[in-house]
């Protein structure tokens, strides 16, 4: 394997504590990490073993440079540099600005590995596309979705189902637990963003054409009827204002999205995208619904951490379970009408208690 350095910018935040690092230490403890590795953690915070620096001066970022260049001298090798941006999306894209500026985009062997949400709507998200691609190409391009990575959602890929048969592919994610501390994020998310638009709708594409998910997401789309509400529901669990502290908020916290699938192989189908928090059970599935009458349902849960295999096909380069540019952005065209119908209206928002069946 290559000498790897991975640049981890925001080393001191909560996913890196919960899953980032804990993946890069079992990797190592298994010894799946390239002989040549080193971990430079970035933050604004001081700290052991942290490479503290200011993200928002540009010129701070030319002493990470020559950070960089003393370790690839001390190995008296070249190295692929991995840059891991753990950090919120409001900062991401002024710190890869800053990247490319200093050169550090264009040396080679160069990866820029990225954390959902790519947006906020699909005007946001090709311009955010078009603003990296001034530094970073394409192929240098690692965005995640760790739903991809999961060992349960790869067996997808590696025993697809004969689509021609199925009339319904239904996606399901229920959490028994509310926000969890998560009120600003929630906020500026909710359940279509953080869950509809990226991981349900790759896994759903995942299963439709293992061998091409943008394929299949060109072809799925909401009934153009004008009837909105006959395929989108949406609601919010009882008590969620008073977390978020906001007394008329119209975020939702469970989505259910019914598309249809324009399938170029032979019958249509359906497609279903369900999630929800505060539910009375913790479920990811994936159900085929077949022309027979029968059905099959495949458990999604996976208890590793999917982030184990998110960096080795990183380090590999293998960008197979990686999101593309275009998959971003036809993601984002199929739930325009849903965002476009609610910032005008939120009398379709319902209320369910906390442990509500599904």
């Amino acid at each position: 394997m290559k000498p790897t350095i991975l640049v981890l910018i925001g080393i001191t935040g909560d996913l890196s504590r919960r899953k980032l690092l804990p993946a890069i230490e079992a990797l190592g403890l298994a010894h799946m990490l390239p002989k040549y590795f080193k971990v430079v953690g970035v933050s604004r915070r001081e700290g052991d073993d942290v490479f503290t620096m200011d993200l928002s001066d540009p010129h701070k970022y030319q002493r990470l440079k020559q950070h960089l260049e003393n370790i690839e001298k001390e190995w008296g090798l070249a190295a692929q540099r991995l840059f891991y941006l753990s950090v919120a999306p409001t900062v991401s894209l002024p710190i890869i600005e800053h990247l490319g500026a200093a050169g550090l985009a264009a040396v080679p062997h160069t990866k820029l590995m990225l954390e959902k949400p790519f947006g906020l709507d699909l005007k946001s998200a090709t311009s955010y596309i078009d603003t990296i691609s001034r530094y970073f190409t394409e192929e240098q391009m690692y965005r995640i979705d760790h739903y991809l990575a999961k060992e349960t959602v790869r067996a997808l890929a590696m025993h697809p189902v004969a689509i021609k048969n199925v009339t319904q592919v239904t996606v399901r994610a229920y959490e028994a637990i509310g926000i969890e501390g998560r009120g600003d994020f929630y906020e500026q998310t909710g359940a279509l963003r953080d869950l509809i638009q990226s991981h349900l709708l790759q896994v759903a594409a995942l299963s439709l054409s293992p061998r091409d998910r943008l394929l299949a997401l060109t072809h799925l789309s909401i009934p153009n009827d004008n009837s909105l509400t006959e395929y989108i529901s949406r609601g919010q669990y009882e008590g969620y204002r008073d977390a978020v502290g906001n007394a008329t908020s119209a975020v939702e916290t469970c989505v259910s999205v019914r598309l249809h699938y324009d399938n170029p192989e032979s019958v249509s189908t359906t497609v279903l995208l369900e999630t929800g928090k505060a539910f009375n059970i913790k479920q990811t599935d994936i159900s085929f619904s077949y022309t027979d009458g029968t059905s099959t349902t495949f458990d999604l849960t996976d208890t590793t951490n999917a982030y184990e295999q998110v960096f080795l096909d990183a380090i590999a380069g293998d960008k197979t379970f990686f999101v593309s540019a275009a998959e971003i952005l036809q993601a984002w065209r199929i739930i325009a009408p849903i965002q476009q119908a609610w910032q005008q209206s939120s009398a379709d928002l319902t209320f369910y208690p906390v442990g509500t069946t599904h």
